[in-house]
């Protein structure tokens, strides 16, 4: 399960269509939160959650959001890691919800825990370069 986010009117092919899975999405999406509030409004920034069609429809305001994901990502090598503590992932990917996350760390006490909600740097670049040749984009 994840994101479908398809260009609008898209001037190359990394402007066609992009692929988020739902770990991916939610920190994209928050990002977008962060860096493009005064871009988008807020419904349409709360509707970019979910896949229902929604997003800008115009080209500059993509190419807007392109720049400000650049100028963070020169500042943000790592990529990004929404929160989330209500569900944690050890690196071999065991999803341990909140309910069971003491317990598990009292009969783990070795193994580490993160958010699930990653996506990295090269996941971010590919997203900045869809933004720049999408000509608006709907997300499904």
């Amino acid at each position: 399960m994840g994101m479908n986010v398809y260009g609008r009117n898209p001037s190359a092919e990394s402007g066609e269509f992009f692929r988020a899975n739902v770990w991916h999405w939610r920190p994209i999406h928050e990002l977008i939160c962060e860096l493009c509030f005064d871009l988008l409004d807020d419904g349409l920034i709360e509707a970019m959650a979910f896949n229902d069609g929604q997003g800008p429809h115009d080209h500059a305001t993509c190419i807007e959001i392109a720049k400000r994901f650049e100028a963070w990502l020169a500042d943000n090598g790592d990529g990004y890691t929404f929160p989330s503590p209500d569900i944690q992932a050890t690196e071999e990917g065991r999803l341990v919800f909140e309910d069971e996350l003491d317990q598990f760390r009292r009969e783990n006490p070795g193994v580490k825990t993160r958010s699930p909600y990653r996506v990295s740097h090269e996941g971010l670049v590919e997203w900045t370069e869809f933004l720049k040749h999408c000509g608006g984009f709907e997300v499904w």
